[in-house]
């Protein structure tokens, strides 16, 4: 079974990006983190397919968690997105700086975070490296 870690501040982002993500798939397990605090060990025991990412956190921030994640080398390949509010291309320059794979905004309604679920889903879970098969996408 495929894991997905999310790690964001606000549990209604976790919930909307898990639920949107899920609609996609049944046969997935997340993993939801407030924070990115002690992730070196969880990533590493839990070894998950994909990683999303909020920039704005308090404490450690969401560049300081790829970061981390980027400094293990058995996750060098691991698929890392950033979620943001912000549009700004100074974010999105900087995730791409920081190692991400993608760079998505937060959507401003329920309906919306279902397409940027089925997005995540069709361009980094499906049909790639033992996802699903092409027929199921």
């Amino acid at each position: 079974m495929d894991k997905v870690l999310i790690i964001d501040d606000s549990d209604f982002d976790r919930k909307m990006i898990r639920k949107a993500i899920a609609s996609k798939h049944s046969n997935l397990e997340f993993t939801e983190l407030s924070s990115g605090h002690a992730i070196t060990d969880l990533i590493i025991q839990e070894t998950p397919k994909i990683a999303i990412v909020d920039i704005r956190m308090p404490g450690m921030d969401g560049f300081e968690v790829l970061d981390a994640i980027r400094s293990i080398p058995e996750l060098s390949d691991l698929p890392v997105l950033m979620v943001s509010g912000s549009e700004q291309a100074e974010d999105r320059d900087m995730a791409t700086a920081h190692g991400a794979n993608g760079y998505f905004v937060k959507p401003p309604s329920v309906a919306d975070y279902f397409s940027l679920g089925r997005s995540i889903y069709d361009q980094y879970l499906c049909c790639s490296n033992g996802g699903a098969t092409s027929t199921s996408c």
